[in-house]
């Protein structure tokens, strides 16, 4: 479903998705939260609350004539270390005593959301779960990526999940987001990840670049936001520039090896319009003198 739930100033630490599907002609949504937090959030069980109530405000807006609400599962995985220890239940958080609940709990509103904790999943478990291999992969690494000593070790014996969301349709877009979160989020260097694609195939040599592409993209957005926080023009286009510079020699490392300390410089130096140009050269071309050809 198209909407969006999480408050920005939370966006860093979770993200949400709302599905919806059919159960005996009714229509029920799914909502799934991932919470990317080293520690678990006590009062997850209020927020869910908070979020069901906009999906379901948003639903009478869009159907005005609605009698009844739709169902709504609330979901959240979780990869907090040391395991889940907060509540589950809105009850919990309720400070009444089991008399007080005995005599009012029939008026208070209570719900237990699923809790997919990650921390106390071995790795055969979740590599034989029956969902999709990307699904696999990505909780897999979700786990193990921010924790594992030698991740790339560990990532390798995903062989078959790997080459599984590469046969896809449009599995080079989707390994391209996995390694993208593998480059951040592990300490495996990019060459390391850039041999482990080669192994792959041209295919996964071109997801290991959509992910570099992605990372580009988050480099400029990270650039201008510097650039804003100056409260100037001048400021958001340095800063705009300045992000898309490190972000191409990111690229040019990850593709021909150590940049030249002059063409680093010259990188550096260049307008946003040549940064752009050669950005787009970097997937096509053979040879580091290509990418700068006039």
């Amino acid at each position: 479903e198209r909407t969006h739930i999480v408050d920005a100033k939370l966006a860093e630490r979770r993200s949400d998705v709302l599905f919806s599907v059919e159960l005996d002609g009714r229509e029920l949504y799914l909502y799934l939260l991932l919470e990317h937090q080293s520690s678990p959030d006590y009062w997850m069980a209020l927020r869910l609350l908070g979020a069901l109530l906009r999906i379901w405000e948003d639903y009478l807006a869009k159907n005005a004539g609605a009698k009844k609400l739709p169902a709504i599962v609330p979901m959240v995985v979780t990869h907090a270390e040391g395991g889940w220890s907060s509540p589950v239940t809105l009850r919990a958080l309720i400070d009444l005593d089991e008399a007080g609940f005995g005599a009012l709990g029939a008026h208070l509103p209570n719900f237990t959301f699923l809790l997919d904790d990650l921390s106390h999943a071995r790795a055969e478990e979740l590599h034989d779960r029956s969902m999709t291999a990307l699904g696999r992969l990505t909780l897999f690494c979700l786990k193990r990526a921010r924790r594992s000593e030698d991740f790339l070790a560990e990532l390798e014996r995903w062989r078959d999940a790997l080459e599984q969301v590469l046969a896809a349709s449009n599995g080079v877009a989707a390994l391209g987001a996995v390694l993208r979160y593998v480059l951040e989020a592990s300490e495996t260097s990019p060459e390391q990840v850039r041999d482990l694609t080669r192994q792959l195939g041209p295919r996964a040599e071109e997801a290991f670049m959509t992910g570099a592409q992605i990372l580009r993209a988050e480099g400029e957005a990270k650039g201008k936001a510097e650039g804003k926080a100056e409260g100037k023009a001048e400021g958001k286009a340095e800063g705009k520039a300045e992000g898309k510079a490190e972000v191409l020699i990111r690229l040019l490392h990850l593709k021909f090896g150590p940049v030249p300390a002059a063409f680093a410089e010259r990188v550096r130096s260049a307008p946003v319009s040549d940064l752009d140009r050669w950005v787009e050269r970097v997937l096509t071309a053979t040879t580091l003198d290509a990418v700068f050809v006039d």
